[in-house]
């Protein structure tokens, strides 16, 4: 059971969130933080839209979280490989989709560890899928390969993925601000593109689209689940093993080193990369996701630590002049342990 405690010492983590989201043009941000089995920040902060009437920031506000959802179909995907429906990381894809014959020569070769790393080589090239470089020798960050692996996983589950994770996760656990919206609520906040807010919802609600919505505390509660390696309250809601191949490197062996290292679609610390988005001052072993428009989600099990930084604006995390946007996702972590160790300091007073 996770109990509050008032901490100030994450008071300056929320002031640099609150700057950056000025800086992008976004209308609201939220930061929420367990740290030893505590919430010890919770802070919510402007509104679902610029419009004068709009909603302010509050606990149960639902932000698209973009990219982040590769993380519930990575854990989809080590679920299934503890059911047996997936026989091994390191099975061609084509052994389990059927796909064109004009992109069979670009897939083959490709297995499904090269897909949980980004470093398959797929591209899309008018609509059908190519291959920039051979599989498990270079690392790309895109979504060419994410559909096939969504239907790679639901086909060997044989249903939908996110259901797996609906029924053994949400469920028991009582979470209802995550999920697959194809209604727009008060409760969901718009994207922003050019001071105009957007609702990205979609009509299906299987895991397929980008419509996934979570509140702050509710992404901090699934980053908690990984940081307990399953067990809740006593109870193993998910598999250790399950979280175990999630948040490990399963980047391939022959990946070259300064590249980034992914467990089953999460970054992972395992040295030094300026292509990945967690900090220098991160120990080895966390691990981090990051969405489009700004939602960001990192644990660090050295500091028995979760943070999770809400945002939502289209253009995504701020970048300016040479500075790209990993220099301000690493500063962003960087800040996240400074106030985490200073948070263990003995009273200062």
């Amino acid at each position: 059971m996770l109990n509050k405690k008032a901490n100030r010492d994450f008071d300056r983590l929320m002031f640099y969130v609150e700057r950056i989201n000025e800086l992008n043009g976004a209308s609201a941000c939220a930061l929420f933080v367990i740290q030893k089995d505590r919430i010890v920040a919770e802070y919510y902060s402007g509104a679902h839209s610029f419009e004068k009437s709009a909603r302010h920031i509050q606990a149960d506000s639902q932000f698209n979280v973009a990219s982040v959802r590769k993380s519930y179909l990575g854990l989809a995907t080590a679920w299934a490989l503890h059911l047996g429906k997936i026989a091994s990381l390191d099975d061609p894809i084509l052994n389990y989709l059927q796909v064109s014959d004009g992109e069979k020569a670009a897939c083959t070769g490709i297995t499904i560890r090269n897909l949980l790393t980004h470093t398959h080589g797929l591209y899309e090239q008018d609509g059908q899928l190519a291959r920039s470089f051979a599989p498990g020798t270079d690392w790309h960050y895109n979504n060419a390969g994410i559909g096939l692996l969504q239907s790679l996983v639901s086909s060997a589950l044989q249903y939908p993925y996110f259901h797996l994770l609906r029924e053994q996760i949400f469920e028991p656990l009582g979470w209802k601000e995550t999920g697959y919206r194809s209604i727009a609520s008060d409760q969901l906040v718009p994207v922003i593109r050019d001071k105009q807010a957007h609702v990205r919802i979609r009509p299906t609600t299987d895991g397929s689209q980008g419509n996934l919505f979570v509140s702050a505390r509710e992404l901090a509660y699934w980053g908690y689940l990984h940081l307990k390696s399953g067990s809740i309250n006593g109870k193993q809601i998910v598999p250790e093993s399950v979280i175990r191949t999630a948040v490990s490197v399963q980047a391939p062996l022959q990946l070259p080193a300064g590249l980034p290292r992914n467990g089953c679609l999460w970054f992972v610390k395992d040295g030094e990369s300026s292509q990945c988005p967690i900090g220098s001052e991160i120990p080895r072993h966390s691990y981090e996701i990051v969405g489009l428009y700004g939602p960001l989600l990192l644990v660090v099990p050295e500091l028995e630590l979760v943070v999770v930084r809400m945002s939502n604006q289209e253009k995504g995390n701020y970048a300016e002049n040479e500075r790209g946007y990993n220099d301000y996702l690493q500063e962003f972590g960087n800040l996240a342990a400074a106030c985490a160790r200073q948070a263990e300091q003995p009273d200062r007073r």
